[in-house]
């Protein structure tokens, strides 16, 4: 997976990550959705859902990092249906990063194999520090 290096536009503004996702992502398929800056905090993570994903029994994913890997969806995002299913950032996503962090998202779909599914994830962050 390449590294996407962290952004912050310098202004005392919200700015975001954003990826897009597909049901090719698979059972267990990564994603990486970009870099929160050092000193960014977390204060948003969604999924948009453009085409339904099928998968046979979950159609779940999670955003986080490596080491906390739903850090920032709170736990699982359904792509089930179309449009905006919100997550909730855990406590552990308030605390500042103190280094650029990978932000990932990780695919638990499960069933049959898909034949659609496509949207986008984003994580809105504020640079503070």
């Amino acid at each position: 997976m390449a590294t996407i290096p962290a952004r912050s536009s310098g202004s005392q503004s919200i700015q975001y990550l954003r990826a897009p996702i597909t049901f090719a992502m698979g059972t267990a398929g990564i994603v990486q959705v970009g870099t929160l800056p050092a000193g960014a905090v977390v204060v948003r993570c969604y999924v948009v859902n453009s085409v339904v994903f099928n998968w046979g029994t979950n159609n779940l994913i999670k955003v986080g990092t490596g080491a906390a890997d739903t850090a920032f969806s709170g736990a699982t995002l359904s792509v089930a249906s179309l449009g905006v299913t919100a997550g909730v950032p855990t406590a552990s996503a308030a605390v500042l990063p103190t280094a650029d962090t990978s932000v990932i998202a990780t695919s638990l779909c499960t069933g049959t194999q898909a034949t659609t599914g496509a949207g986008v994830v984003v994580v809105e962050y504020l640079p503070v520090a």
